[in-house]
């Protein structure tokens, strides 16, 4: 862990720890411990900020994990090869070994091409690298199974997590990074407090994870979790289950966490917490150790104007999975617009929080502050959404200040965007944009409450790409309400705009806890919500429409459109070059032009992996193959399906072990 010269340390067992959890993106440093560390440290209080997600990728990398796991595979393959007959679940599991076992790639030579600023450009060392790493999860898959992980994922295969699986997790060290957690752990004096940021869905089982850890190891650290996911659970779950939390965690810290920090960090340097003092404390949620009774403090939101600019200074910015640093920062908070029916996005639950700006002086002397200190020209402005006017006077501070910086954002279609202003942006260094253009169809815009219609959005987009900025469009299909032909709207929209399109995404509708369309269904033609019975965080709402819509051939030929348009492209999922508002995506724009990802790339020459001719499977991988689909299929049909009385679906581990067992 690296600190700069004037970092204060704190006297031994007195350090407040900042922890970043795994799974997340590894290719930059998230921003929210780093805007907290430097508020906190504005006012006098030390903290020390560890992103154990790239921390632990290291570990993961490590010729002595990874030959670990090789002999657990070996094993295991040995074991299961060697039987007379094989369950349903044992098969799943075999074909996974045995497949595993013949990917044979040096991943750390993978990493290394990934911070390499000559290899990390050529693009068939790239996509060789890319695939790498992407088959360090199909060997964590085989070796950790049935646990399935990636950079945005961490999950069971088929359940969700509730407390039954994350205790399953926890109690049969399942977690990849076990010995690194119990590694750092050991070195530590006893922190006094350690505050996990559970940022992404992706962090729910790890952060889970290294609060019972740090329990085990420190009894009298204070753990408390914060973050946009742990706030949307304790908003939306039931109160049984937020109680269940605090088996975790000392307490949850919501909205957000810098006043709630800036008083309960003294309050515990003075010695035990005074149960009295703590109910004051902003944003603070606790459980009452005699009657289970949640204790909320008083809520509270920042003056963006009272804040201070991220300190990324325990962070080794070099160790991330990039050839060039590129950093975070936050200059508006919350969204200006909404509105759209289908959003209730970050912190942004029920109007509770604003739409906030940091004054554009300040924004600037921030910018100009991190390149001086951390060597940085690049920067992702991490927000909802810039309102126009704020990123227009932005965009003008930035060219009065002398300011040398290359940054992205997400920002709205707006009358606003003239291609004279789009070319001020450009000019103070905007080279990628990125659009929630959800619809091709206006009808189905104005069902979303967008505000917008097709005809501003090919006009805007046009300005901002003849300015020289790339734009990426992310779409979906199947709002509520939306008929097959207005889906097709949408991808001849792409199709038709594509020369001035340079990244595209066609997602499929999600129902989002707290949106409008949750709150409201009836008036979105949805005649029930309900949830599974292992989804004790709401997280993932399920329902059913009052009418079907198309039905197989429909999905069907949509796919096959959405197939023929990406080709004409370069497309990848997060976190890779080719996907909407990466790293990865930002540096090779800037190294070749907006169009960068407007054109097919040439196929990296892989390997084909088979099995091993020393392993000889007596089993047949293929027939393993068919026979889990089968019953997934089967299994996924009726599990999905809500209880008779509207109840919730039957999904969750217990049930899935269960029907498992009986196969």
């Amino acid at each position: 862990m690296l600190k700069t010269d004037n970092t204060c340390h704190p006297a031994p067992g007195s350090e407040s720890l900042l922890l970043f959890p795994p799974f997340a993106d590894p290719t930059w440093p998230y921003v929210a411990l780093p805007a907290l560390k430097g508020y906190l440290r504005q006012r006098g209080i030390e903290t020390v900020v560890r992103d154990l997600n790239i921390e632990g990728l290291d570990f993961l990398l490590d010729p002595g994990t990874i030959a670990g796991w090789r002999q657990r595979l070996t094993d295991r393959f040995h074991a299961l090869n060697n039987q007379r007959r094989l369950t349903l679940y044992e098969q799943m599991e075999y074909r996974r070994v045995a497949e595993a076992m013949a990917l044979d790639r040096d991943f750390g030579q993978c990493a290394a091409i990934m911070r390499d600023p000559q290899r990390f450009y050529r693009k068939k060392a790239y996509q060789r690298s890319r695939d790498g790493l992407e088959e360090l999860f199909l060997l964590m898959e085989a070796v950790f199974f049935p646990f399935r992980f990636g950079f945005n994922r961490a999950n069971h295969l088929a359940a969700p997590w509730d407390f039954d699986l994350l205790d399953h997790y926890i109690a049969g060290r399942c977690s990849p990074f076990d010995g690194f957690y119990r590694a750092q752990l050991d070195k530590l004096d006893p922190p006094r407090f350690a505050g996990l940021s559970l940022t992404f869905v992706s962090q729910i089982p790890e952060t889970f994870y290294l609060g019972k850890l740090i329990k085990e190891y420190f009894p009298a650290c204070f753990v408390m979790l914060g973050g946009p996911c742990i706030d949307q659970i304790v908003r939306n779950a039931a109160p049984e289950a937020v109680g269940r939390i605090f088996d975790y965690a000392d307490a949850v810290g919501l909205q957000e966490g810098e006043k709630t920090l800036a008083e309960l960090l003294p309050l515990l340097a003075a010695g035990p917490a005074d149960p009295e003092r703590l109910a004051t404390i902003p944003n603070l949620v606790r459980k009452d150790p005699h009657t289970g009774a949640l204790l909320r403090g008083p809520a509270w939101t920042l003056n963006l104007a009272d804040g201070a600019a991220p300190d990324y200074s325990d962070l080794d910015l070099d160790r991330y999975l990039a050839p060039d640093r590129l950093l975070l920062y936050s200059p508006t908070r919350g969204c200006y617009w909404n509105k759209c029916s289908f959003c209730c996005y970050g912190f942004n639950q029920s109007g509770r929080h604003l739409y906030r700006e940091i004054p554009v002086k300040q924004a600037v002397a921030d910018l100009r502050g991190l390149q001086q200190e951390f060597g940085v020209k690049n920067f992702y402005f991490s927000c909802d959404v810039l309102a126009p006017a704020y990123a227009l006077d932005l965009a003008r501070g930035i060219i009065d200040a002398g300011l040398d910086i290359r940054w992205s954002t997400d920002l709205r279609i707006e009358a606003a965007y003239t291609p004279e202003n789009c070319r001020q942006l450009q000019q103070a260094g905007l080279r990628a944009a990125a659009f929630g253009i959800e619809s091709g169809s206006d009808r189905i815009l104005g069902l979303m409450n967008k505000g917008i219609k097709v005809e501003l959005i090919r006009r805007i987009n046009r300005n901002f790409h003849q300015a020289g900025i790339a734009t990426s469009w992310m779409t979906f299909l199947q709002h509520p309400g939306e008929t097959w032909p207005e889906a097709m709207e949408t991808l001849a929209l792409i199709e038709r705009q594509s020369p001035m399109i340079d990244q595209f995404i066609v997602g499929d509708f999600n129902l989002t806890p707290g949106s409008l369309i949750a709150c409201r269904p009836e008036q979105y033609g949805i005649a029930a919500i309900y949830h599974t019975a292992g989804d004790v965080f709401k997280l993932f709402p399920q329902y059913r429409m009052a009418e079907n819509g198309g039905g197989e051939d429909a999905a069907d030929t949509l796919d096959d459109s959405i197939a023929a348009l990406s080709r004409r492209y370069h497309l990848d999922h997060y976190p890779w070059a080719g996907a909407i508002s990466t790293h990865h995506s930002f540096l090779y724009l800037l190294r070749l032009g907006q169009r960068a990802f407007a054109q097919e790339w040439p196929g990296a020459k892989n390997p084909t992996h088979r099995p091993k001719k020393a392993l000889r499977p007596k089993f047949s991988l293929a027939e393993a193959r068919r026979h889990e689909e089968s019953f997934m299929q089967r299994y996924l049909a009726s599990a999905l399906q809500p209880g008779q009385d509207g109840g919730p679906a039957p999904l969750c581990f217990k049930h899935f072990s269960r029907e498992l067992r009986n196969r």
